[in-house]
């Protein structure tokens, strides 16, 4: 369709008429119907657009940010919302509204979303004065009050105190201690162990009653992970408890699974993340970054299986009897360490085509994990920035 030059004579047809700005060096254009949806803005009031109409370029001309005004057309192809993008600041963003006619329509969308946001908070039927909000901001937010900061700082050291009992009990001392159940260092475990789960017990009680929403609550892994840690202690009371009456064969079985159960308390570790913001942040880009991570890792995983199955053949044809790559799954263990640059050097080629293939290998790994780690760089700083200043 031809653009219309609206200085020209017999410009008709408004209706299909089609606007052709440039703003800043882009080209922008849009069916002035769209615009003039909101006649009191500028772009939407014709005679006030006709005054940036450049006659040489045969468009309107506006030196103003590019970036900001994708961000305007949206308003007015959206019918009415608004997005600001992350790398614009706020006062930025209210000064190209402004010259756009659009301060006082933005302010009515932010009065219409703090709205929808009360209504919510009136439709959950929560109190913010009650009880239960009280020690749901008790738990959640340290800054609330000063017991609520004095909470947080005892929650890093029930934390640190538990990780340090599960670091320290592995000691060949300790275990030797505690194998003969000393009176004094079984005691001391016990009850170290004992407080801090009580104190994780509470907090998770506490922070699952007083929630506003429970479905949120349960969707959460924080809070699995703070159920995790609180688990083996319970089955290992329960199991000790029981222990007389069960058989030999039993005891050997459950021993097996106190172990196991034992391991699951590392992840103790994981609930300082709830006092670490850069921990959260991170979390947060990983997370967003998920598709990036993936791709990474399924050229990583073809590599592995085709490296490693040209590696066992070369080399069990150069010498079968000598070689370390007894299978594809040991060539397989040598091309993960190859390729994630580790190099062990357990496990190292003997011939000279196994050498050349080691080194292709070495290239192709450079390769695949410098490709997306700029795209993964990239999106984890945009990430970032977004989180930072609402964390």
């Amino acid at each position: 369709m031809a653009l219309i030059d609206p200085t020209a004579p017999g410009a008709t047809d408004p209706q299909n008429e089609i606007v052709k700005l440039n703003v800043g060096g882009g080209i922008f254009e849009i069916y002035r119907r769209t615009l003039e949806r909101y006649p009191d803005t500028l772009l939407g009031n014709k005679e006030k657009l006709d005054n940036y109409w450049n006659h040489d370029l045969k468009c309107y001309f506006l030196e103003r940010h590019k970036l900001i005004f994708s961000s305007v057309l949206y308003f007015y192809q959206s019918n009415g919302l608004f997005y600001r993008p992350t790398c614009i600041s706020q006062a930025q963003f209210q000064e190209e509204l402004e010259f756009f006619n659009l301060k006082s329509e933005f302010e009515a969308y932010m009065i219409k979303i703090e709205n929808e946001l009360n209504k919510k908070v009136v439709c959950s039927h929560v109190d913010p004065f009650s009880w239960r909000s009280r020690v749901w901001n008790f738990f959640k937010e340290p800054k609330s009050s000063v017991a609520a900061q004095i909470w947080a700082i005892a929650d890093v050291v029930a934390i640190s105190t538990a990780v340090l009992i599960f670091i320290i009990e592995t000691m060949p001392v300790i275990q030797e201690e505690l194998r003969n159940e000393n009176r004094i260092t079984v005691t001391i475990f016990f009850t170290a162990e004992t407080v801090c789960i009580i104190f994780f017990t509470v907090e998770l009680l506490g922070r699952f009653i007083c929630c506003p929403d429970k479905s949120i609550f349960l969707r959460n892994i924080m809070n699995w992970i703070d159920f995790i840690t609180i688990l083996p202690y319970f089955i290992q009371l329960i199991t000790e408890s029981a222990e007389e009456t069960l058989s030999a064969n039993k005891k050997n079985n459950n021993t097996q699974a106190l172990v196991i159960l034992r391991v699951l308390r590392v992840v103790r570790i994981l609930k300082l993340a709830r006092h670490s913001k850069g921990i959260i942040i991170v979390t947060k880009t990983l997370t967003s970054s998920i598709n990036e991570l993936a791709l990474l890792l399924f050229f990583w995983f073809i590599g592995v299986i085709i490296f490693g199955s040209i590696m066992y053949y070369v080399e069990v044809s150069a010498d079968s009897e000598k070689t370390d790559f007894k299978s594809i799954l040991h060539s397989s263990w040598w091309a993960v360490v190859t390729m994630s640059t580790v190099g062990y050097g357990d496990m190292v080629p003997q011939s000279a085509v196994g050498k050349l293939i080691a080194s292709i290998c070495m290239m192709f790994s450079m390769i695949i994990i410098a490709l997306p780690v700029t795209v993964i760089v990239s999106k984890f700083t945009r990430v970032y920035a977004k989180y930072k200043d609402k964390i």
